[in-house]
């Protein structure tokens, strides 16, 4: 007794089938994958702008609370980059000193919820404190953030490439992230 074994053509995909759905999944991943991309950046822009916002309206709440703006040591008027975001994060007393806990004489504040915000071109939430607008401006992109005592002024520390990065492009929007006055 014989057994024939017979193969029935069409059950598999054939080689241009298999071309022609990769193919379509090839250009389908180059249409969705730069629109993701730009989603992500546009929600970055967004995130900075929001952290910006909040951090300058902290600062103005603690200048009414304590008659000066965060950044300088306790007690005195030397700036100590340390204690900007401190001061703001924590409770802190009416000569600027701070503790993670309330209670006499830390009764102020906090202002933003711990940690400090990350500044998205550069993944940094240092702060660099000075004195006076015209003093010089840390390396860009060295730091996550600028604050000057004098005036109050809080802007991002980021180069071109970080906020083209983020997607900001626009001179307008960079310029009011970068407003140093």
């Amino acid at each position: 007794m014989r057994s024939c074994v017979r193969f029935r053509r069409g059950s598999a995909f054939t080689l241009v089938e298999l071309v022609i759905v990769v193919a379509i999944i090839g250009i389908l991943g180059a249409i969705a994958v730069p629109r993701l991309t730009s989603a992500s950046a546009g929600a970055s822009a967004n995130a900075l702008e929001a952290n910006l916002t909040n951090v300058r309206k902290a600062i103005d709440v603690y200048y009414a609370e304590h008659g000066s703006f965060p950044g300088y040591s306790p007690g005195t008027t030397v700036p100590l980059d340390k204690a900007f975001a401190k001061q703001l994060t924590q409770f802190s007393s009416r000569t600027g000193g701070t503790s993670p806990t309330y209670g006499s004489p830390f009764i102020y504040g906090p202002y933003l919820r711990s940690p400090f915000p990350i500044n998205p071109t550069n993944d940094l939430s240092t702060v660099t404190v000075k004195a006076n607008p015209g003093d010089a401006d840390p390396v860009a992109g060295s730091v996550g953030w600028v604050a000057v005592l004098s005036t109050g002024a809080f802007y991002i520390s980021a180069t071109v490439t970080g906020m083209d990065d983020v997607g900001i492009v626009d001179p307008v929007k960079r310029a009011s992230l970068l407003d140093r006055y």
